[in-house]
């Protein structure tokens, strides 16, 4: 009798740990680690987007500006002159997606900025779109920075460019850019402006450049003409590659006679001409001097300057001073400077 009830023992666990084996699910091998793909066709830091050949790169800064003095601080109580220190914090974001297909490359950018600030215009906080554009070949529409100042490459190499005005920044638009291979670019764009300048027809602000570039610099001219008053505007740019750390640039702008300064949207600076010219120099594997002077009909004149110091990789400091004056009008010099840190990624 012991013996038949240890045999059914035996043969009951046998079953039991039977039935647990049929019973487990086995464990699949994982799955290889998919890295992301690394895109060297359109520069660095382009990588493939999984699954596709849309090349996806993601970039942008953190800054930071202290500012002061007639010239660059707030104007708290509209005269015109700075009364105090400015400050603004800026985050920009920037992202840029790019696959090739039969009609050409297929871009789409955009470019965010977000600030806090005390200025000229205010204190608060902002939100702005400075780009966002989709180009396919040559083709680009969206919101950019106006033709007239990006086919010449803004002014000088200083951050305050414009204290004597070149130009107008981002409006609506409709662009053709054609390149050669030899050097010859030739571009032409159709835009909107923007309040008070915004186009009151059918007829739109219409931007038009030829330009031709080489090792030694290049020469640039653009011009354009003003839908809403009627009247044209034009600028030739000459740059110059000096040696492997000295770089220059001069450029003139002249306007229609009908034209007069901040009643356009092209030809803002005062008179019916204008020069910008200056340089930037090299000092250093982490540091370069830049300097721009400008000056216009009606005897603005401006000069800025400043030293870009890189402190480590993606981080540099500049600070930058600059003079105003109206050589037509008593008392109206202008004196500030700023500070600026910025670390980009």
């Amino acid at each position: 009798m012991n013996r038949k009830v240890m045999l059914g023992c035996v043969l009951a666990i046998g079953t039991a740990h039977g039935a647990q084996a049929a019973e487990t699910v086995p464990i699949a091998d994982p799955e290889p680690v998919g890295y992301v793909r690394i895109c060297d066709a359109y520069g660095a830091g382009f990588y493939y987007l999984p699954g596709t050949e849309t090349c996806l790169k993601i970039g942008g800064y953190l800054r930071y500006e202290i500012g002061a003095g007639d010239l660059f601080g707030a104007d708290l109580d509209g005269d015109g002159r700075g009364d105090t220190y400015y400050k603004r914090a800026r985050a920009a974001l920037k992202v840029d997606a790019r696959s090739e297909t039969e009609l050409g490359t297929l871009r789409g950018y955009m470019h965010l900025n977000f600030q806090n600030d005390i200025d000229s215009f205010g204190t608060g906080e902002t939100m702005e779109i400075e780009s966002a554009i989709i180009e396919l070949g040559g083709l680009r529409i969206g919101v950019h920075d106006s033709l007239f100042i990006t086919f010449v490459n803004y002014a000088g190499y200083v951050s305050k460019d414009d204290v004597i005005g070149y130009g107008p920044f981002a409006t609506q638009q409709i662009a053709y850019t054609y390149s050669s291979e030899n050097g010859f670019t030739a571009a032409v764009s159709l835009e909107t402006g923007y309040d008070p300048f915004t186009i009151d027809s059918y007829m739109p602000h219409v931007v038009a450049g030829l330009s031709y570039t080489q090792p030694w610099g290049g020469i640039a001219v653009v011009a354009a003409y003003d839908a809403v008053v009627e009247e044209w505007s034009g600028k030739l740019r000459l740059d110059a590659t000096i040696n492997d750390r000295i770089s220059a640039f001069g450029m003139v702008g002249l306007k229609s006679e009908g034209s007069r300064p901040y009643s356009e949207f092209y030809g803002i600076w005062g008179g019916k001409w204008a020069v910008w010219g200056g340089a930037s120099i090299t000092t250093s594997d982490k540091a370069s001097v830049n300097f721009q002077l400008s000056y216009d009909e009606d005897e603005n004149f401006a000069a800025i300057a400043n030293v870009a110091y890189q402190v480590v990789p993606n981080l540099t400091v500049t600070p930058e001073i600059g003079f105003y004056d109206n050589f037509a009008a008593d008392d109206a010099d202008m004196i500030g400077g700023f500070v600026r840190v910025e670390m980009s990624f």
